[in-house]
């Protein structure tokens, strides 16, 4: 008799708990299934992951459909709306988004939105929350996916971040900077410019020097003015040669520049690939650099 009453026990719970937690399939013939397409990593979205409207809870993630591309594939994750969670919690007259019976309206469906939100950023656990938007009449149309109806998604968090931050096309912009940039300092003619400067500098002497000898009667005011023009046409033809030297090819500035750009780009390009991996792995800074036995 005490083995009977412990065993008529034990099944009670199993029963119960299968019950009350919707594991048996006829139970759940009746409940409701969406897929929705997520465009980027679903790391920590599991069988089970609880899917909420609005934050309170109202179903479950049931499976996910897999290799449909090889690379940078969607993942379509299909999830099931749990009809007794809704009765427990759904107002019961002037519902303006269940039915009597817990299901969604239909009208409601093609104005669902789903999207991937984080338990906490500590254990990375992901869910799925559903609210309900306005779209466009082209965007109100329910696509069939997987023979459910398919549920409009948009990017977490994390995700419109790293879309926001966008170091990828700063790191090309700067790549572009650093191609224009040493195109535009081979065109430059400092070789050129250096001798215009020194044409220049030996027509004004020149005519400074007529200048002075024209008009000596002025006095030596004329002449202390003329010594001081050459003097500073010397120093731009000196700057002029320094030009030269620093914009050549081979010189040291050249090229500390196009290292400097080059570094920027290469940091641009590490904070976007860190900007992937928090994205992919939030609980990364939590976990640490594994042990060597590890």
């Amino acid at each position: 008799m005490i083995v009977g009453i412990f065993c008529f026990g034990g099944i009670s719970l199993i029963l119960a708990f299968g019950f009350f937690t919707g594991s048996f399939s006829f139970l759940r013939q009746d409940n409701q299934r969406f897929v929705l397409v997520f465009h980027e990593n679903v790391y920590g979205l599991h069988e089970g992951s609880k899917v909420t409207l609005n934050g309170v809870r109202i179903g479950r993630v049931e499976r996910f459909f897999i290799g449909d591309a090889k690379q940078e594939g969607p993942v379509p994750v299909q999830i099931e709306i749990n009809r007794r969670l809704v009765l427990r919690h759904m107002v019961a007259s002037d519902n303006e988004i269940f039915e009597t019976d817990g299901s969604f309206k239909k009208a409601i469906v093609s104005q669902l939105l789903g999207q991937l939100n984080q338990e906490s950023f500590v254990t990375g656990i992901l869910y799925i929350n559903l609210t309900v938007q306005d779209f466009d009449a082209n965007e109100s149309e329910i696509d069939i996916l997987h023979g459910f109806p398919a549920i409009h998604t948009k990017g977490s968090i994390f995700a419109e971040l790293s879309e926001s931050i966008n170091l990828e096309k700063l790191s090309k912009q700067i790549n572009d900077l650093i191609v224009v940039a040493t195109q535009r300092l081979a065109e430059l003619n400092i070789e050129k410019l250096s001798n215009d400067f020194l044409v220049t500098s030996e027509t004004l002497r020149s005519a400074l020097g007529n200048l002075s000898t024209a008009f000596s009667p002025l006095g030596p005011s004329l002449t202390k003015t003329s010594d001081k023009s050459q003097e500073t046409l010397l120093v731009i033809h000196e700057l002029a040669e320094n030009l030269k030297g620093v914009f050549q090819p081979n010189s040291e500035f050249r090229f500390e520049l196009d290292d400097t750009l080059r570094d920027i780009s290469n940091m641009a390009r590490s904070l976007k690939n860190l900007a992937d991996l928090l994205e992919q792995n939030p609980q990364a800074f939590i976990i640490g650099k594994p042990k060597s036995e590890e």
